[in-house]
């Protein structure tokens, strides 16, 4: 396959899955492109057999190991969901009860594809050697009584295990540890060989080769060969009456995934290899479809790439294009047949020489019968739409340059469309503000592909060159649908289509996103006079800023760092607040700002660093408000307290860092038109936790010193669960009271707050173990209340709980966790327990219960004694 230079990744993505890598519909791993063992991990994994790790990789170099393999044999025999209901302890001393692959060891081993070693271990974790993979695969297929006759093992199964072709493309020595890619390459041939079964029995014991295959007769796959002629609507010649997720080969035609509409789609016109799975009720489904290497030559070139095209009346017609114009010194040359078939944007079309050359698209050329000649043509013309908005109501989607919306009725039957990104599937839904989408109808208007560009460039325009754009050091074009002017030294951020072609400019952006809260700033001794200005990060750090010998202030280049300074500063003291900056690659500060205040108008400002709103707003957890603004988990959240400039005392929170119906002294900076801050700063809050959080048993308190060599506090508590320790993030934070604060003691429980270096910033005491005697009834919030009481009875998923002589009231204890706490003990006095040990009050052993119910749910139990 042929693929010019031009075509940027975003469509290479596309086309690759049918040019040299003849990929499916899964996306192939990067580390199998190009392996001898392709074919068979991208069959293995469509089948599931075989599949990669969480990372997309297939490491097809690396050993497997035996319980690895076992699932491999049982999922190639057809049996995964057997062994998903065999996940019980294994007959094998060395395999440890809870190991992940239990049921695919228990299910070989019953079907006698396994039987361990001499010592009746099955070494679950060693490398699999060729010599007991090759004999699993032997005894899958039911050829063991042949191998035996030839000697068993190894050089029984080895023999017939070649005899069959297991080893085609795929051999090795008996004792060699054998990588992933040779168990696919083997496991891929055994599914096609013919299976042996036993057909004579007692003392006419008889085996024979027959008819089936693990393939065809096990796991319901057919393997077959054709052309792909039509999908859905598309078809390479004629209307197409199929439905949207079917596709004709030769003329026969299946179902396909929504998952695999892409990659089918970009297989259009082209002979592949392809398996179908029937299942139960009938259907037949296309589960992979490969391009036959030999029976396809595709030449696909962006638009901008083709030179000139020749057509004359009776001749075939000749396209001239570059492949790499930049480096190339003549252009290439192909040919179109007279009867050659067009398709433009998804539907057949008599040929026409014009349709070649598109404003913004690509060509694909097909050759199917390798005679140089080129039989189908494929067209993709489009034009951009950059996303406003998307109305979901009215399905629409308008376009930021006032062209027409977009439309895309999934109930309008006369027209049908797709949506893919980086070659996926995607909802109308999914699409975000600044998308250029790329759009492609076909000329009557009844298909609609869409393909989508989140991809984009910050920065400024160093150098422009004719029709050439230099950002950044890297060249870019200007897409066809926009028509403002991009001048030198323009900043802001540049969104691409998938040609990689500016398509939207937004100068707005322009504003930094680097916030930092300035506490202090001097002009550095020596000769150059440098600005050094003591900075908190919003990454929670203090450094130092220092200046090159200009700066850029305010957007007005060629400041000094005196002058900048003074700007800084208020009759003659530095004043704390909230700057934006920039550094160069040595670290040199070399812009910054300050916020224009627009608090007494509340205007947004799009362009300009911006203080929106100030004072006391009450925050509403359901809406994520603050008063009248919103805020997100994007927002950037600072803690500054009040008259405070030592950061020690500063803090980077998260949206967690808001209680319901609390309210905090803010300042919202960078207020976007949706009303969403960029950047809250806190000046006073509630110091006490989260109503969400969950409850800690506190088992110990020591004090230490931090990173900083500042003494605070250390908390052993009991936590979801298990016993955790937590850091204070300032010394005498964990007392109980304001007045007279007492320290807290074992077996008090309590919430935290916690900042964004998990340090302690505040807690709310729930309960004092020392007032074990006293019952009660808290409602804390809304959603939270706690209860402390004596239990009455106990059923087996409920317990019935008293307070202080008051009504019973019943509680759930599914889901909850249960803790118990005995202040008498010196050790072990606090531990995780299960709900059967939560007891009757008795006087004897009066121990009672403490509750917690957050949003009606009891999530905590903790049984005082």
């Amino acid at each position: 396959m042929t693929i010019s230079k031009k075509l940027p990744a975003a469509i290479l993505a596309g086309i690759m899955t049918v040019g040299m890598a003849f990929s499916s519909f899964a996306a192939l791993p990067s580390d199998v492109v190009d392996s001898p063992y392709e074919e068979a991990i991208e069959t293995l994994s469509a089948l599931d057999i075989m599949i990669g790790d969480d990372d997309g990789m297939f490491r097809p170099t690396d050993s497997i190991k035996r319980s690895e393999f076992a699932k491999v044999a049982v999922e190639a025999m057809g049996l995964g969901d057997v062994a998903s209901a065999s996940n019980h302890q294994t007959k094998y001393p060395d395999v440890v009860e809870n190991h992940w692959a239990n049921g695919y060891i228990n299910v070989a081993t019953e079907q006698g594809v396994v039987i361990g070693d001499d010592e009746r271990n099955f070494r679950p974790d060693d490398s699999i050697t060729y010599a007991e993979a090759m004999t699993i695969l032997v005894r899958i297929i039911g050829h063991e009584p042949s191998a035996l006759s030839k000697g068993g093992f190894p050089t029984g199964y080895m023999v017939v295990g070649s005899q069959n072709g297991i080893s085609k493309n795929a051999a090795a020595s008996a004792n060699d540890k054998v990588v992933r890619g040779m168990v696919a390459q083997m496991t891929f041939n055994t599914l096609t060989v013919k299976m042996m079964e036993q057909v004579g029995f007692g003392n006419d014991e008889r085996y024979e080769i027959v008819d089936k295959t693990l393939l065809a007769d096990v796991l319901d796959v057919t393997k077959d060969s054709g052309q792909i002629t039509a999908l859905g609507i598309s078809s390479i010649s004629g209307s197409s009456s199929l439905k949207d997720n079917e596709v004709r080969i030769g003329d026969k035609v299946f179902s396909v995934s929504e998952e695999a509409l892409p990659t089918v789609r970009n297989l259009l016109g082209f002979n592949v290899t392809y398996y179908v799975r029937e299942h139960d009720n009938g259907d037949e489904e296309l589960i992979l479809a490969r391009a036959e290497k030999n029976k396809n030559n595709a030449t696909t070139v962006a638009t901008d790439d083709i030179e000139n095209v020749v057509a004359e009346e009776g001749k075939n017609t000749i396209v001239h294009y570059w492949l790499d114009k930049e480096t190339d010194k003549n252009t290439k040359e192909l040919t179109i047949g007279q009867k050659a078939q067009m398709i433009f944007n998804g539907k057949p079309v008599d040929f026409d020489a014009a349709l070649l050359r598109p404003d913004s698209g690509r060509v694909t050329f097909l050759d199917i019968d390798n005679d140089d000649i080129h039989d189908l043509v494929f067209v993709t013309s489009f034009t951009n739409l950059v996303v406003e908005s998307v109305i979901e109501t009215s399905h629409k989607v308008t376009d930021k340059y006032g062209n027409p919306s977009l439309v895309l009725d999934p109930d309008d039957k006369d027209v049908k469309f797709t949506l893919t990104k980086a070659g996926h599937l995607i909802k109308l839904s999914d699409l975000n503000e600044w998308d250029v989408l790329s759009v492609a109808k076909s000329k009557d208007g009844s298909i609609i592909s869409v393909e989508i560009s989140s991809n984009r460039v910050t920065g400024k325009v160093e150098e422009i060159e004719d029709t050439k754009f230099f950002i950044d050091g890297k060249e870019y074009e200007v897409a066809k649908n926009y028509t403002g002017e991009i001048k030198l030294n323009d900043e802001g951020t540049f969104y691409l289509d998938i040609e990689g072609k500016i398509a939207a400019v937004d100068t707005s952006s322009t504003l930094s996103s680097n916030y930092a809260y300035a506490v202090a700033g001097e002009i550095a001794t020596g000769f150059d006079k440098n600005l050094k200005l003591k900075v908190y990060t919003k990454e929670g750090e203090t450094t130092i800023l220092e200046s090159g010998e200009k700066i850029k202030f305010n957007g007005a280049n060629g400041k000094t760092g005196e002058e900048v300074l003074t700007a800084l500063k208020s009759e003659g003291s530095f004043m704390p607040q909230l700057i934006t900056y920039e550094v160069n690659a040595k670290g040199e500060l070399t812009q910054l700002n300050t916020a224009t205040d627009a608090t007494d108008s509340g205007a947004i400002n799009k362009n300009k660093f911006t203080l929106n709103a100030e004072g006391e707003l009450t925050y509403k957890k359901a809406s994520k408000k603050l008063g009248a603004y919103n805020v997100n988990a994007q927002t950037l959240i600072f803690n500054i307290p009040e008259g405070k400039t030592d950061p020690e005392d500063f803090a980077i929170e998260t949206i967690d860092f808001f209680d319901d119906n609390e309210a905090y002294d803010v300042l919202l900076f960078d207020v976007a038109e949706d009303l969403t801050a960029k950047v809250v700063i806190v000046t006073s809050s509630a110091a006490s936790a989260n109503i969400e959080a969950p409850i800690a048993v506190v088992d110990q308190i020591t004090t230490i010193t931090n990173e900083d060599n500042e003494r605070v506090q250390k908390l052993y508590a009991y936590q979801n669960g298990e016993r955790l320790s937590f850091v204070t993030a300032t010394d005498g934070l964990l007392v109980n009271g304001d007045d007279e604060p007492k320290a807290l003691k074992r077996g008090d429980i309590i919430q935290l707050k916690l900042n964004t270096r998990n340090e302690i910033s505040g807690i709310r005491v729930l309960f004092e173990a020392e007032d074990k005697a006293t019952e009660f009834t808290t409602t804390i919030d809304e959603d939270m209340t706690i209860v402390y009481g004596k239990v009455t009875k106990k059923f087996a998923s409920s317990i019935n709980v008293q307070v202080a002589d008051g009504a019973v009231a019943n509680y759930s204890l599914e889901g909850a966790t249960v803790y118990e706490v005995d202040t008498a003990k010196t050790n072990n006095a606090i531990k995780v327990v299960d709900a059967n040990e939560i007891t009757q009050y008795d006087e004897s052993d009066p121990s009672r219960v403490f509750i917690r119910i957050y949003e009606d749910a009891v999530t905590e139990i903790v049984i005082i004694r």
